[in-house]
Formats: C-alpha cells, structure tokens, sequence
C-alpha cells in the first residue's frame, strides 16, 4: 500500500478529481480515497494505493496529459509512502 495526501481549494479538488475521473471511473490500483471539507473552503483529500509503482502508472495514464493540457496544479498531492499500520473495519456481507 501506498498512501498520499491533498488539500486544495473546493474549486480545484472538483476541477481535478472530476478531470482524473477519479469517481466515474476509478483506478484499479486505488485501494480507497476519502475526501473531507477541511473548513476554510478547501478540500483534504487520502488515495491508497496498491503500490507507488501504481501511483506512477496513474500519473502517466491520467495525469499526465491532463498537465499537458491545463498546466501543473496549484496543489499537489504529498505522498506518505508505505503505511506502518492500517486496520479497515469489514462488515459481513448482506448488512
């Protein structure tokens, strides 16, 4: 696992999440993303992903040509690296 960070004005979390197609069509490498408002208009913003090597993938397959069209983003995600922890709670399926 692999996990990164974001916070962005509301504007630009939607800009760039919806450009991604982060919901629409999510990567397969990404694990789980939850996006919260942070209170001052801006967006915070968790990815885990599989591995950094998928990060990478995402960024050349995605990304990239989004940056290529628009420019670089004012906000970029702040990569964490490998979790020394994670617990996830499952609930039994048919709940």
């Amino acid at each position: 696992m692999f996990v990164e960070t974001i916070t962005q004005p509301a504007a630009e979390w939607r800009h760039w999440t919806g450009r991604m197609r982060m919901f629409d069509d999510p990567p397969a490498a990404l694990v789980a993303s939850v996006a919260w408002e942070a209170g001052d208009g801006s967006i915070t913003h968790i990815n885990v992903w599989d591995s950094p090597a998928a990060v990478g993938d995402f960024y050349l397959e995605r990304v990239l040509p989004i940056v290529e069209a628009d420019g670089e983003p004012e906000h970029k995600p702040i990569r964490h690296g490998e979790p020394v922890h994670v617990y996830v709670r499952c609930e039994p399926q048919g709940r």
